[in-house]
């Protein structure tokens, strides 16, 4: 197990009350980077929330293990020049992503992948950062997202087989077809689609997301569990897990319920990590308006450091779902289904521990007053 034990109750109890007095310090007030007026000591409200959400990142924690695959670095090194081929990323952008290290997060995430097949994962996990640093990030006008919907019109189309055209404005849709094209001849047919379908799901809900940061709208609770599923990206890379590791998963297995349960909270489990790593910087950008603290703090009419630790507790209830339904279903999973059931351990444990070590999620130089 890496990270730190989990808290016992008595220390949960403790962090609640916390948590309850600084809600009453906030005085009714939401929290923003930067704001929060003096309470004593030099320690603002914001500096408290700040610290809590750190505190609440460091003690994330799973129970299993972590591994790498020592081919990934190399093998994204790769990809890098895949996705430079076809302009996606340039300048300060390209050399953000490359010291992000998404190579550690490609190796954590598939451990045992064979080694030509990670290539495929590689050049899909660097267009997915691509794709979510140089065009989602940057929609938030109504005529961005209208643009938005037109390029993942086009994406769909890409993906689903049709030749792109030769315009610049093309290079995401042309480097997915590409992908496309090499993932089909490694994948059977019913994988493929698997992986299509997931695709399109996902590019639904990264334009739902656009939507709502364009109109300043957070969403319902519900509605954001719901197309945060797709939204997370998640479910593409679970769709690859047979290719990457060459076994076949049969469609009655893969639609078991409880199988379906073991791939929903570990998606779950990844987006909701992702949230609060995410949260602080997100603030930045664009308010964290498709972030579950954000959709907490709404629903439950709670200030900031309330909704983080809801939210804490909402993903850790999803991680004991995920343990009892292994724990119902193992004896009957076959071969194939447990390797399936290994590889979404893997993506569990090794997103976390991306997202523990990563310059992507490490806020930036601030002085918090404990």
């Amino acid at each position: 197990m890496r990270g730190k034990q989990r808290s016992t109750p008595r220390e949960e109890q403790a962090d609640q009350k916390e948590v309850l007095s600084m809600d009453k310090n906030a005085m009714g007030t939401r929290i923003r980077p930067g704001e929060g007026g003096e309470l004593r000591d030099g320690v603002t409200v914001t500096d408290r929330v700040h610290a809590h959400l750190r505190g609440t990142q460091d003690s994330l924690t799973t129970p299993f293990l972590v591994r790498e695959n020592a081919w990934a670095r190399d093998v994204f090194a790769a990809s890098v020049q895949w996705m430079q081929g076809h302009g996606l990323l340039t300048g300060e952008r390209r050399q953000w992503l490359e010291k992000c290290d998404i190579g550690a997060l490609l190796g954590l995430t598939n451990p045992h992948a064979d080694r030509h097949l990670l290539r495929l994962a590689g050049d899909w996990y660097v267009w997915l950062y691509a794709f979510d640093d140089g065009v989602c990030d940057e929609a938030f006008t109504g005529a961005q997202a209208w643009d938005m919907a037109h390029l993942t019109l086009r994406l769909k189309r890409a993906v689903t087989g049709f030749t792109p055209g030769m315009e610049p404005e093309e290079n995401y849709a042309r480097a997915l077809f590409d992908l496309r094209c090499r993932i089909a001849e490694h994948a059977t047919p019913a994988q493929l689609v698997r992986w299509t379908e997931a695709v399109r799901d996902y590019l639904n809900g990264q334009l739902w997301e656009t939507m709502y940061r364009a109109t300043g709208r957070t969403p319902a609770l519900d509605d954001y569990i719901a197309m945060r599923e797709s939204a997370s990206g998640c479910l593409t890379c679970f769709a690859l897990f047979p290719v990457l590791n060459r076994y076949d998963l049969a469609e009655e297995e893969r639609a078991h319920p409880d199988v379906e349960q073991l791939s929903r909270s570990a998606n779950r489990i990844i987006a909701w990590d992702n949230d609060l790593f995410s949260y602080w910087k997100e603030q930045g950008d664009h308010s964290a308006i498709a972030n579950l603290i954000t959709a907490v703090a709404q629903q439950r009419q709670c200030e900031t450091a309330a909704a983080i630790t809801y939210t804490r507790k909402r993903r850790d209830d999803e991680l004991a779902t995920f343990l009892r339904t292994e724990k119902r279903i193992a004896r009957y999973l076959s071969t194939e289904g447990k390797k399936y059931i290994a590889n979404l351990r893997n993506w569990v444990s090794g997103s976390l521990e991306f997202h523990k070590t990563s310059r992507r999620f490490a806020p930036a130089p601030r002085p918090v007053h404990l």
